[in-house]
């Protein structure tokens, strides 16, 4: 097993309401790094996250999944090293019977991504999973998913919270661990 200098791991939990494509995501970013042979599907059951028989049956995440994912370092960065970053992806589920997994779980995250059907917009888990993260200190960015479908728009965005949200400031993805909050490529925080 490889390992890894403290100074050269992430850990990115991935948030948001259930059915908006978390585990799709993990399993889109583990097939763009290279990590996997071929891009897993929940429909298929072939997600690496989501490997329990009850997720696969049911189609969501029930438990925390945690995947990891090479990612070439820049010798630029804080570690000044010129090895790969390793990425740990924490999928936590976002079904409101399992969130207390979600918000346990989350602690461990440097960073989150909060994942958001770009149809409907924002959720309760949505909102309850923003106050986590601003409870823990984690910095946090949105992901749309779901832009394929009808009327799927980035404008939903602009509803999260009602006013809208704005950047707070912007990073380079690898100024990471001066603060956890320094950890992400950009902040976003209710107005």
């Amino acid at each position: 097993m490889k390992s890894y200098l403290t100074r050269d791991i992430r850990n990115v939990g991935i948030v948001g309401h259930g059915g908006t494509g978390k585990t799709q995501l993990v399993s889109s970013l583990l097939f763009t790094a290279g990590m996997t042979p071929r891009w897993g599907k929940i429909a298929e059951g072939s997600t690496t996250t989501d490997w329990d028989e009850e997720e696969i049956a049911r189609k969501i995440s029930i438990q925390t999944g945690l995947a990891h994912a090479e990612w070439p370092a820049t010798p630029t960065g804080p570690s000044g090293s010129s090895e790969k970053v390793k990425i740990n992806f924490i999928d936590l589920p976002g079904y409101s019977t399992f969130i207390t997994e979600a918000k346990a779980s989350l602690i461990a995250a440097d960073a989150a991504l909060i994942a958001v059907d770009a149809h409907v917009g924002s959720q309760v888990t949505t909102e309850k999973v923003w106050d986590y993260c601003t409870e823990y200190d984690i910095p946090r960015a949105f992901v749309l998913t779901w832009m394929d479908r009808e009327l799927s728009s980035f404008r939903t965005l602009h509803g999260i919270p009602p006013g809208g949200f704005r950047p707070q400031r912007s990073l380079p993805a690898n100024a990471h661990r001066q603060r956890k909050k320094d950890s992400a490529a950009s902040l976003i925080s209710w107005p």
